[in-house]
């Protein structure tokens, strides 16, 4: 180990980075196929920017990420930080999460949410996977390394990391995604392509707050569920998704509208359940507002799109099911 360098925790958990199939080809592979170490030793650049530990949390394609591995990841983050790496309890200077791109801002987002650390946490992947012909991840991953040590460098020394509800700490969170040469925060940023090598970009702005919500006693968020409104949908989703689930967010035409039918659902929701209701919008950019609500009762998710809102409602949900004390989270977060 040099000491000269920042040590840095990669921990893997699959995703296209470490899929596999046919060489040479970009499709048809099978993601979180290959093993962290493999992936790592195979960057031979790695070795001179940091000293480098690789912890596989799990090996799967980022759509069966679930919030038991969110909160075992997050406990993990605090962990390392608290008390080192390994045997030898090295200290941790960042982490660097290898995930899937499919939901790596929603983890990224529930991160920003829970852990009060001072050091840095960058998520990345890729685009294609590790058998490709010209394969991103190697480059991505080796970009999240350098951001996490430079990052590291700029935040004050601090060797603990907290899990905790209003805990003292940093007012801006750490939690970044590093992909095709951009640093993002994990507060705006999006998945705004399916195919492209730079798929992510930064939506509006964020405000600062200290993270509020404590899972050190959790294994599991509650269910939340999101519906996607379209011209001529089903208001019966509406209440059978109610009845399965502890929250829903809709995703609203334009300003977050809806049908007639779809209005008379939620209000039913509303009024017979205990099933808080957010409104949120299909649409990339813009803000839903609360007096743009067209059901009495809802929620507006400001500028969350629906699957961060969705994150957001169900750390809310640990907390409280009441739809006003809920509105105060999303205008404190976004």
């Amino acid at each position: 180990m040099d000491t000269a360098l920042k040590n840095i925790v990669i921990l893997a958990t699959g995703g296209t980075i470490a899929g596999a199939g046919e060489q040479g080809k970009d499709i048809g592979y099978k993601s979180g196929s290959i093993k962290a170490q493999t992936l790592i030793d195979a960057i031979p650049e790695l070795k001179n920017v940091a000293n480098i530990f690789v912890e596989q949390v799990c090996n799967i394609n980022s759509d069966d990420i679930t919030s038991e591995i969110w909160i075992s990841i997050a406990l993990r983050i605090k962990e390392l930080f608290e008390n080192g790496f390994g045997d030898s309890h090295e200290l941790v200077d960042g982490i660097v999460i290898m995930h899937g791109t499919d939901t790596m801002e929603e983890t990224a987002f529930f991160l920003s949410l829970v852990l009060n650390v001072a050091k840095p946490v960058i998520l990345t992947g890729s685009m294609r996977p590790a058998t490709a012909a010209e394969p991103d991840g190697p480059a991505n991953l080796l970009f999240a390394v350098k951001c996490a040590v430079e990052q590291s460098l700029q935040r004050p020394e601090r060797a603990e990391g907290t899990i905790l509800s209003n805990a003292e700490g940093s007012s801006d969170s750490p939690v970044r995604i590093a992909f095709a040469g951009k640093l993002m925060d994990s507060r705006t940023v999006q998945k705004i392509h399916a195919n492209d090598l730079d798929a992510f970009a930064e939506i509006g702005t964020a405000q600062s707050s200290r993270p509020t919500f404590d899972i050190s006693s959790l294994r599991s968020l509650p269910k939340v569920t999101v519906l996607y409104f379209n011209a001529d949908a089903d208001a019966d989703l509406v209440r059978y998704a109610a009845e399965r689930s502890a929250g829903l967010v809709i995703a609203g035409a334009g300003a977050g509208e809806f049908s007639q039918s779809w209005m008379n659902a939620i209000g039913d929701v509303v009024a017979k359940s205990n099933v808080p209701v957010v409104i949120s919008t299909r649409i990339n950019r813009g803000s839903i507002v609360p007096e743009q609500l067209l059901v009495p009762g809802t929620i507006a998710a400001y500028s969350l799109p629906p699957a961060k809102a969705a994150v957001l409602l169900r750390l809310a949900l640990t907390i409280t099911n009441d739809p006003a004390a809920i509105q105060k989270f999303y205008q404190r977060y976004t």
